[in-house]
């Protein structure tokens, strides 16, 4: 909890975590309360105002069935974390659970499962979750799973990476030559090394999940009618985008601004996680700083 506590306050004190952290909030706001709010108004049609433009009754205008395109916008936030966190979530339980394996097991099967890994991460995650969906299913539960397996094998080269690097750590050889069992190096050595590093890496992968899942929509394999979220609110008003440009533009600005969000607050995380590398960095600045300002001084 202190450590909780620790890497929280250093976020807060850094211009990326403190935006980080207020766009998260806000996020997780609009996913609670905006279905609760607006969520009936949304979903309202109303043929006569269909395919309108920005008015005061409508901020962004209306789509095709007479729904407003903000309400929608900020409604479909709830449906695209959710995908995005169940999706992350169990990519990276079932890759960190292979790259631990894999890591503690022989030379030969480390090499066949990066061969496999680098098969996999070779065809893109897009490209691979198109693929599982061929075989799957469209629709929301389909898309959960095709994403969830095309970040396995990232999770798993990570987990396996971090793992051996703990590994070869001459207080685990010991460790293991006085015949500890594997279940103790994992619980007592591994975890509490890893954790920081896939922690981080969890959450920067959340940005890239949630663009996967916004392109699969996009392209008209995730999430199927009468539900919605970003990727297929931008597939509808690309049909409309020359009389309302902010059919299209509205979901895409929340796509990008989520992205955005979870990537910084991967960033954010990995400095406060790592204070030494961010304070060295901070000195080489302001030593660059000063270099500057005393050849400015000399020069004049």
């Amino acid at each position: 909890m202190r450590s909780v506590r620790r890497v929280t306050a250093t976020m807060v004190r850094t211009p990326t975590g403190a935006l980080a952290l207020a766009g998260v909030a806000l996020l997780v706001g609009l996913a609670i309360f905006a279905p609760l709010l607006w969520g009936d108004q949304a979903d309202r049609l109303d043929v006569t105002a269909a395919g309108q433009g920005p008015s005061a009754e409508h901020w962004l205008g209306t789509d095709e069935l007479g729904r407003d395109i903000l309400l929608r916008t900020l409604v479909a936030t709830r449906l695209a974390l959710l995908l995005d966190l169940a999706a992350v979530g169990s990519a990276a339980v079932i890759g960190i659970a292979l790259g631990v394996a894999i890591g503690f097991g022989a030379r030969w099967l480390r090499s066949a499962a990066t061969t496999a890994i680098d098969t996999c991460l070779s065809f893109g995650d897009v490209l691979l979750a198109i693929v599982v969906l061929a075989v799957v299913g469209v629709g929301t539960r389909g898309t959960v799973i095709a994403v969830a397996l095309s970040f396995v094998a990232t999770f798993a080269r990570m987990a396996m990476t971090m793992t051996r690097g703990v590994l070869v750590q001459e207080y685990v050889a010991a460790a293991r030559v006085v015949g500890v069992p594997r279940r103790r190096l994992a619980t007592r050595y591994l975890l509490p090394n890893v954790a920081e590093g896939l922690t981080v890496f969890l959450c920067t992968s959340l940005g890239s999940g949630l663009l996967a899942i916004s392109a699969l929509s996009f392209l008209g394999l995730g999430v199927q009618p009468p539900q919605y979220d970003w990727g297929q609110m931008l597939t509808e008003g690309t049909r409309q985008f020359y009389t309302n440009p902010a059919a299209a533009l509205a979901p895409a600005a929340m796509i990008g601004f989520a992205g955005l969000t979870l990537s910084l607050l991967g960033d954010a995380l990995a400095r406060a996680a790592n204070p030494l590398v961010w304070t060295a960095s901070r000195s080489a600045r302001r030593g660059r700083r000063a270099r500057r300002a005393h050849a400015l001084e000399t020069a004049a």
